[in-house]
């Protein structure tokens, strides 16, 4: 990767097979290079993890949950724009993820043409703006 040019791979974590499926298919037609993993501890021995410009993430998962990925991934790479995936209006995770600093919350079912949007923001973000105030 050049100096100075942002990171596009959107990295997508979540265990069930059928949204990666989807989010893949979405990601292709939107031409949006992107790496799937069905597992944070897959995601977190991504070797090539300084490409990741936008970090979309399930928040309940077998293992380590999406609020563990985004604090262990952020050791690594403090200006990852994190994007939570959730089925579940839970309001610890919310607040989770407005003080950890993510870039949304999306509930699922979600709109794909919206998360795009979100991916689009995320992908151009600048860590010096306020990052869960985004429209969502």
């Amino acid at each position: 990767m050049a100096a100075g040019k942002p990171s596009r791979i959107v990295a997508v974590v979540d265990d069930d097979y059928r949204v990666r499926e989807s989010l893949e298919q979405l990601f292709h037609s939107a031409g949006l290079e992107h790496v799937l993993f069905s597992s944070a501890e897959e995601a977190l021995s991504y070797e090539e993890a300084q490409q990741i410009g936008c970090l979309v993430t399930d928040v309940r998962m077998p293992g380590m949950d999406g609020c563990e990925l985004q604090r262990r991934i952020g050791e690594k790479l403090p200006d990852l724009a994190v994007i939570f995936l959730t089925a579940h209006q839970d309001d610890a995770v919310y607040r989770h993820a407005r003080q950890h600093g993510a870039f949304a919350l999306l509930y699922k079912p979600f709109d794909g043409e919206e998360l795009l949007r979100l991916i689009t923001l995320a992908l151009r973000w600048n860590r010096t703006q306020e990052a869960f105030d985004v429209d969502c």
